[in-house]
């Protein structure tokens, strides 16, 4: 039976209750979530509010690793008897490390030839770069030169060197080693003046506690380099307690050639410093122009290649450069390099030179 309107109904019923107090909690769970939401809206605006109050918390994370190659500085301490030359390397994804050209070892020089550390190290600053970059197969980003007398006052700058000494010397009147020894600057300076047939263990050891002690070198103690600042930097960034120095491998051919004994030459450099085994590559000069090696070398050998040989070509009548790669495995080496060069062709030859994977005869096209 229907009531009339108005009339006050009856109890609820159990289902109409439960009913009732389903949708008071939910309604309770909706109005809690609205709070939480607009509580944490007002939280990212004061965050972002750049007016003023308290500034959020920052976190701080650790600079990303650096990648890649390390940076290489080739380094000569010249006026000793024997080559005092290595290749230093900082920074990229290897730790601080440094590789000594031993004396008499016999580099190509693009350009020049084949000759030795010695007489490397005495062409002007440029074309030392270019050999030493030509003999480890990567680019020397840098390059600083300076003489005993100044390494020596460096030394004596950094209150001295602990070197660790191989054997017993007599240097100056005294007996020093072996063992970790203190080095005063004029004994290093006397140490690295011997005529010995150990100068590359001698240097490697006295070049390991430089590095590992980190002297104060400045522009003034150069007597020549690339970029003063950027050089004398790159030294710095080397400097580690537990630094890697090592002595090149080499081989005697011919009964007095000493020369790289390869494949563990270009392993050891790329284990120091991260680099990619170069490519061989054969530059004829085809038009006569003189300094032609070393300007094709510069193009190139900071993409990865290395001159095996540079002399002319058998005319100089060549109009056109051709960048010849020897198999299609070394097409796109060829393509690197005429890039690097700015001019040429490139092509293909089955024959092996077993000599080159790469052959550059310049013509007249290229300008230096």
């Amino acid at each position: 039976m229907s009531r009339p309107w108005g009339e006050n109904p009856g109890p609820p019923s159990r289902t109409a209750r439960s009913d009732a107090a389903l949708r008071r909690r939910r309604l309770i769970a909706i109005g809690a979530v609205l709070v939480i939401l607009v509580v944490g809206f007002a939280g990212l605006q004061l965050s972002d509010n750049s007016g003023g109050g308290a500034a959020p918390p920052v976190t701080t994370s650790s600079p990303p690793a650096q990648t890649g190659p390390a940076t290489l500085t080739a380094f000569s301490v010249t006026g000793a008897p024997r080559a005092l030359l290595a290749v230093v390397g900082s920074g990229g994804a290897k730790a601080p490390a440094a590789l000594v050209l031993p004396s008499g070892m016999t580099i190509i020089v693009p350009g020049q030839g084949e000759t030795t550390t010695e007489n490397v190290q005495a062409l002007p600053g440029e074309s030392m770069r270019v050999g030493v970059s030509n003999a480890v197969g990567s680019w020397a980003d840098h390059y600083a030169v300076t003489d005993l007398r100044r390494f020596g006052k460096i030394i004596d700058g950094a209150g001295g060197l602990t070197v660790d000494l191989a054997d017993a010397y007599p240097v100056g009147g005294t007996v020093l080693g072996p063992g970790r020894t203190k080095m005063t600057g004029d004994q290093v300076v006397a140490f690295l003046s011997q005529r010995a047939n150990d100068t590359d263990l001698r240097w490697s050891s006295v070049l390991q506690a430089f590095l590992a002690a980190a002297p104060a070198v400045d522009a003034q103690d150069l007597t020549a380099t690339d970029d003063a600042a950027a050089a004398v930097a790159a030294l710095r960034s080397a400097a580690a307690p537990d630094v890697d120095v090592e002595v090149a491998p080499t081989q005697v051919v011919g009964g007095t050639a000493i020369v790289p004994s390869q494949p563990a030459f270009d392993q050891l450099v790329g284990r120091l410093f991260g680099t990619p085994a170069p490519v061989r590559t054969l530059v004829l000069n085809g038009n006569g122009k003189p300094g032609i090696g070393e300007a094709v070398a510069r193009a190139i050998l900071p993409e990865g290649f290395r001159v095996v040989l540079s002399e002319n070509a058998e005319s100089f009548n060549h109009p056109k450069t051709t960048v010849t790669a020897t198999g299609n495995a070394f097409v796109d080496d060829a393509r690197r390099a005429r890039n690097a060069l700015g001019v040429g062709v490139v092509q293909v030859t089955r024959v092996p030179s077993g000599l080159a994977d790469v052959t550059i005869v310049v013509g007249e096209d290229f300008k230096g």
